[in-house]
């Protein structure tokens, strides 16, 4: 039987939207092929969730099952090497470094094997080309176990594109990994025609003329708004020891991405939320700051439709918010924590949570949006033909 084409994520560094590019992918593909066709998995996962049945799989794999409904009765078949906390130090300091990777080898062949009765086969790599090579698996050395051809995401732009094309391509090249073609993200949409007209598909192989088939373009992909962006239920797990206050009905605003993050550090006679706040913001402020806090209650009433984001309150203690401050909050409708952090930490947490988002599983409206952008900017039936569909 001849064995499915296996299609290859990469991307140039973690959080390039990998997840979201076969998310968007399958969705483009099933307008026009059979998804019981389409198989999917995760060679190698870092990033673990435990299912009901207690096995511990790769995240993507789950988010994927939720989303798109492909059939994927066996999720611990469709996450065969899982590098958990641990799992590098022991295959380093160890003895049988070649055993083990010969394992994980075996692992991926067979999770390849369970697909074969499909069309076609996305695996999604992980992190930057280079990562996984602690345990022999780089996504270079997992795109050749699979014989697969990859579709490489890269940052939208024009110079700095270039420049990451020409150490990922380098790369792959030295490993004999086979490149279909690149697909453009998160290009800034005033940007996307200056792209498209620059950075063409022509002018791509003349700068990287040594690939073999020549390389394709499959998209440029605009930035969407609030794509990358966290929710506050996803904020508060940032924060160890945090308390929810209770602020009345907002139980899907838990769920909503937030757009900024707003540090309130004027003095409450100079504090105008006006000029300083804009829906979907998180304001952080001292637990005490209670008056304050009062204004920002008060602007969020007024807003005629989105409201904030949230609000963090820092430096909490048993003492603090006060009464007062918990009377405030009591039916303001915005999802509220309070840390132990001072704002300077928090800020630090915060930081590292919006550079750091992936899709959750409660993520319905993101991932209508990722459909949508799919549908408008990939070229699936081009896509096909390349793949022999």
């Amino acid at each position: 039987m001849k064995k499915p084409p296996v299609i290859f994520i990469a991307g140039e560094r973690q959080h390039a939207g990998k997840t979201v590019t076969s998310l968007g992918l399958i969705s483009a593909l099933t307008d026009l092929i059979d998804p019981t066709d389409i198989g999917y998995f995760k060679p190698v996962g870092q990033e673990m969730i435990t299912l009901p049945n207690g096995e511990r799989i790769d995240k993507d794999v789950r988010i994927i099952k939720e989303f798109t409904g492909l059939d994927m009765p066996d999720m611990g078949m469709l996450s065969p090497v899982r590098v958990v906390s641990g799992v590098t130090k022991e295959y380093i300091t160890g003895t049988q470094q070649k055993e083990i990777t010969q394992r994980f080898e075996k692992s991926i062949h067979e999770t390849l094997e369970s697909l074969s009765g499909k069309k076609l086969i996305i695996a999604e790599g992980t992190g930057h080309p280079g990562v996984g090579s602690v345990v022999g698996l780089a996504n270079s050395r997992v795109a050749n176990l699979l014989d697969a051809r990859i579709l490489y995401l890269v940052g939208g732009g024009i110079g700095r594109t270039v420049d990451e094309l020409e150490v990922d391509l380098s790369y792959f090249s030295h490993h004999h990994s086979r490149v279909a073609g690149v697909l453009f993200n998160k290009v800034l949409p005033d940007k996307l025609d200056m792209m498209k007209e620059i950075l063409t598909e022509k002018a791509l192989n003349r700068i990287f003329p040594e690939w073999d088939p020549a390389l394709k373009i499959f998209g440029y992909m605009p930035q969407v708004k609030y794509l990358n962006n966290p929710s506050m239920h996803l904020i508060s797990h940032s924060f160890r020891d945090h308390r929810t206050m209770k602020c009345g009905r907002c139980a899907s605003a838990w769920h909503l991405p937030c757009r900024k993050v707003k540090i309130i550090s004027q003095d409450y006679e100079f504090f105008n939320p006006d000029v300083s706040l804009r829906p979907r913001d998180i304001a952080v402020l001292g637990a005490s700051s209670q008056r304050r806090l009062s204004k920002i209650v008060e602007f969020n009433n007024r807003l005629p439709g989105e409201k904030l984001g949230g609000v963090i309150l820092t430096c909490a203690t048993d003492d603090m918010p006060n009464e007062k401050t918990i009377s405030t909050l009591a039916s303001c409708g915005l999802p509220v924590i309070a840390v132990k952090q001072d704002t300077a930490e928090s800020d630090a947490l915060l930081y590292k949570c919006f550079n750091n988002t992936k899709l959750q599983l409660y993520d319905k409206m993101k991932h209508q949006l990722i459909v949508d952008l799919f549908r408008e900017h990939f070229d699936a039936k081009r896509f096909i033909r390349t793949f022999g569909l």
